[in-house]
């Protein structure tokens, strides 16, 4: 409600509160003046008139006005108006069903305005701002010296001889609205109760105010110290307590109308979703751990122009809790954040639990097709660090991580200066884009991975043991971690050191027995591949081992999980040193691939020497045979078919020279 009061400017603000206050004691002076010889209704217009005069704005009361003696002096007036700034054209400024205004007579005859009570039902204050930057609440207040309205409307600092208290003033079912066509902008906060005591001239006032910006309350309560200063737009220590659906917290420190704000705040929140549709705003659907439930606290500071400062916070929720310093500028299209994080070991698991199976205890197969809500990129701007000693994802937990986090409209990159992953480290940056729907990069470098770990964490392979480095760019789009996966296109390289492949034996291979079940040892691997439409492939991989050299080439489908790979080990000193290949195919689920020889490659790629060798004898047989049978010798360099061919031709010709010679 009151995100208007920054677009005002506080000095016009004041003379609407000064406005409203002179109306009140202008119906208290006029009735004090006259309720012994004057009918109720006479007083009410006689109060109308005075306050129209002083103000240039009709007053009119449009049902009946009457006088009550007990339990103290007052006029109850209906259907009060206070007409609007004559460019207007929306209906008047202020109006009100019901305005009750009861006063001490004893302490008004000693100059003193004690306001006993003061009661409006479903006042109405419109206000506006025209095209020009002019503010219907700019008037200016005129009236004899003295007078006690022209006491309440002098300007801040000036002294006030006519002390005003008020006992309680209690306003049910009022509407605000802000219409500014400078800029376009609509703004109102209806249907908020407001409960306020003032005993003492110059101390304190207990403050009660309810609103419904959703239809559930929003209640304040506290106390202003210096509500004198307050309403002339000085500063004025405040406490306040606040309670809504989901949350509740306190605030100690100073406040100004303008507003300006400094002091301690604490948040508590049960539901930051029931919180957030009580304030009109849509529920992010966070997780517990991950914002359901939140607990700040810390030093604020709201400045004139719309800077919102945090200091010595604390943010927690669930087991994760972080010191937080942060600057939020609410000005422009978006609020502009910058914030630095450290955080104790932080739990992220529940980002993964939403994945959860169709049915209650059955397994996941594939990639979760789960909507990804990512609405949240486009809330704020801004540059958010993080540093926290590890962080748990659910697949794998992160050692040390150290990420800065650029938002500009809805576009999100992750730098990593620093994550400790799979016992090495990971470089680079990580991209989240929702501007035009949801997709995901990266441009990644990994060294000192430990291939088991991250194969097993990551896709549930185990076969894999050694150090590896790699270096990877990709991009995928979709509302889905399935849909992204199957779009994935980007290429990447790996190089390993030393290190081993489980369920494989080369060796035993190579000897004829069965290759599954043993331990295959490599001294160094590497390999690229590129990414299209979610697979995979390879074609260029390289393993030495001693005495043997592995190569292989083939396609892993991302999406699908699933892999259709030939490796072929070649034993370098089998075979008198020509060397003996034997091509592994790996095919399934990447998870539990079936592995076997592929006999036919195995022949094509170790038999050439026999084959061309057979291929000799046969055509030495052949010769032989047509040399004996038909008694044609076969030339050098000419083959038994051309031999045939020249033998038939030779023969044709001798023919033809029998049947000329005739």
């Amino acid at each position: 409600m009151l995100s208007w009061l920054g677009e005002t400017l506080p000095e016009d603000l004041m003379r609407l509160i000064r406005l409203l206050i002179g109306t009140v004691i202008v119906f208290a002076l006029v009735l004090i003046g006259g309720f012994f010889l004057i009918p109720g209704e006479k007083i009410a217009q006689m109060a109308a008139d005075e306050i129209s005069r002083r103000t240039g704005r009709d007053v009119q009361i449009g049902g009946a006005a009457r006088v009550t003696f007990w339990p103290e002096l007052g006029i109850t007036a209906d259907g009060l108006k206070i007409a609007n700034a004559p460019w207007s054209e929306n209906g008047p400024m202020f109006q009100a069903k019901s305005v009750t205004i009861g006063v001490d007579a004893a302490a008004l005859l000693k100059r003193e305005v004690r306001i006993r009570a003061l009661t409006a039902q479903a006042p109405e204050i419109l206000l506006e701002r025209n095209r020009q930057g002019v503010g219907n609440w700019e008037v200016t207040l005129n009236g004899a010296s003295g007078s006690a309205a022209q006491d309440a409307a002098a300007p801040a600092g000036t002294a006030r001889p006519t002390p005003i208290t008020l006992d309680r003033a209690e306003v049910t079912g009022a509407s605000v609205y802000f219409i500014d066509a400078q800029a376009g902008t609509e703004i109102s906060q209806r249907n908020f109760d407001l409960v306020l005591a003032y005993p003492d001239d110059g101390g304190a006032a207990d403050v009660d105010l309810t609103l419904r910006p959703a239809g559930d309350p929003v209640r304040l309560r506290g106390v202003v110290s210096d509500v004198a200063g307050l309403a002339g737009g000085d500063i004025s220590p405040l406490s306040l307590t606040v309670e809504m659906p989901g949350a509740k917290g306190k605030f100690d420190g100073r406040a100004s109308l303008t507003p300006e704000v400094q002091g301690a705040l604490s948040l508590t929140a049960s539901d930051t979703g029931r919180m957030l549709a009580a304030l009109g705003q849509a529920d992010p659907g966070l997780s517990p751990g991950l914002g359901r439930d939140l607990a700040v606290a810390g030093d604020i500071t709201l400045t004139r122009d719309n800077r919102l400062a945090l200091r010595e916070g604390t943010l927690s929720s669930g087991k994760n809790s972080a010191r937080v310093a942060a600057d939020l500028a609410l000005g422009g299209d978006r609020p502009r954040l910058t914030a630095q994080l450290t955080a104790g070991a932080l739990d992220l698991t529940a980002l993964s639990s939403d994945a959860a199976p169709a049915q209650a205890g059955a397994a996941q197969v594939g990639w979760s097709t789960a909507p990804i809500d990512a609405s949240a990129l486009g809330a704020l701007d801004g540059e958010i660090s993080l540093s926290a000693p590890s962080v748990a994802l659910g697949a794998t937990t992160l050692g040390t991580t150290r990420v800065l986090v650029t938002l500009d409209r809805a576009r999100a990159v992750a730098t990593l200066r620093e994550v400790q992953a799979f016992g090495g480290v990971l470089t680079g940056e990580f991209v989240a884009n929702n501007r035009n729907g949801l997709s995901v990069g990266g441009d990644l470098t990994a060294s000192g991975i430990k291939l088991k770990q991250a194969l097993s964490e990551l896709a549930g392979i185990t076969r894999f043991t050694g150090d590896a480095s790699a270096r990877v760019k990709f991009l995928g789009s979709g509302q889905s971690v399935a849909a992204i996966m199957n779009s994935l296109s980007g290429d990447g390289g790996i190089e390993t050191g030393r290190g081993t492949i489980e369920g494989l034996d080369l060796d035993r291979l190579f000897r004829g027995g069965d290759p599954t079940g043993g331990t295959t040892i490599f001294d160094a691997t590497t390999a690229n591949f590129a990414i299209a439409q979610g697979v995979l492939s390879n074609s260029d991989l390289l393993m030495k081992l001693a005495g043997i050299e592995a190569r292989g080439e083939g396609r892993v489908d991302l999406g699908k999980q699933m892999i259709d790979y030939l490796f072929t080990p070649v034993s370098l000193k089998a075979r008198d040193g020509r060397g003996l290949a034997l091509p592994v195919l790996i095919r399934g689920p990447w998870a539990k691939p079936r592995i076997s020889v592929d006999v036919e490659k195995a022949i094509e790629l170790n038999a050439a020497e026999e084959k061309k060798e057979l291929e000799n004898r046969v055509r030495e047989k052949v010769k032989a045979k047509v040399e004996s049978e038909l008694g044609i010798t076969q030339q050098e360099g000419e083959s038994a078919e051309d031999a045939l061919r020249r033998k038939l031709e030779d023969e044709a010709k001798k023919g033809l020279l029998k049947l000329l010679n005739r």
